[in-house]
């Protein structure tokens, strides 16, 4: 079935989250439409971070539903979620430090790919080793990290580390990138570096998902901004013609 920009890519239902007796997410309710750059804001403990569990399956749900290109998704595993197009960014860098930045990014592609551990090791056809070794050049290139492919990880400013990360979560061509606190700790020359990064992953067709506990940091980058308290969602701010919810 063709589906249009209209058709939401995300669709989040009456989603909650319990531990314990204590209610981490209560009764949430939103859409994420193809190229949307959503901003979610709110305090540390809103709910943010196990909002991003929940969508990218390494926590399930208490109560409520995941669709994702209108599959049912809340029950998937978090690679099965991976190979369907979402991935995701966390709060503290998961590089590899005593690799270089090109073979971050080429280790975490054949990782999410299917079969990719196998391929790895036993080697790719050359068709889609030349569309691999293409894939890599483009997301070195996006990311402002061509002339540091041969550089250590560990080696790199906090700030380039960063952008380490999105480059290897691009290997797995997602749809759906899920950015956990992007902005944190950097400068604001890196802040804005960043900022610029988003918005030309948005202009490659990449739809985004970013949480941030200041709404200054990504007030500038955000199509649409939502903010979590007490894990609730409180304040829906549209920033679009269409009021899309």
């Amino acid at each position: 079935m063709t589906r249009s920009l209209q058709d939401p890519l995300l669709q989040v239902n009456g989603l909650a989250k319990h531990f314990d007796g204590l209610t981490a997410l209560s009764s949430i309710h939103f859409n994420v439409y193809p190229q949307d750059v959503l901003g979610i804001v709110g305090p540390n403990g809103a709910g943010k971070s196990t909002l991003f569990h929940l969508i990218t399956g390494y926590l399930s749900s208490s109560e409520g539903e995941i669709l994702f290109q209108g599959q049912h998704i809340h029950n998937w595993r978090p690679d099965r979620r991976v190979h369907a197009g979402i991935e995701r960014t966390f709060q503290k860098t998961r590089l590899f430090h005593n690799l270089t930045v090109e073979h971050n990014v080429r280790l975490g592609t054949h990782l999410q790919q299917r079969g990719g551990l196998r391929r790895l090791l036993l080697g790719t056809p050359r068709r889609e080793q030349q569309s691999l070794e293409a894939h890599i050049e483009h997301v070195l290139n996006i990311t402002g990290l061509l002339q540091r492919r041969g550089e250590l990880a560990g080696q790199l400013s906090f700030g380039f580390q960063r952008r380490l990360e999105v480059a290897v979560a691009l290997g797995s061509r997602p749809k759906l990138l899920l950015l956990d606190e992007p902005f944190a700790g950097q400068s604001p020359q890196s802040v804005d570096q960043m900022g610029q990064l988003i918005k030309r992953l948005s202009g490659e067709e990449i739809t985004i998902m970013l949480i941030e506990h200041r709404m200054e940091s990504i007030v500038a980058y955000c199509n649409r901004l939502f903010v979590l308290r007490h894990g609730r969602l409180v304040i829906p701010k549209e920033r679009t013609d269409a009021a899309r919810v």
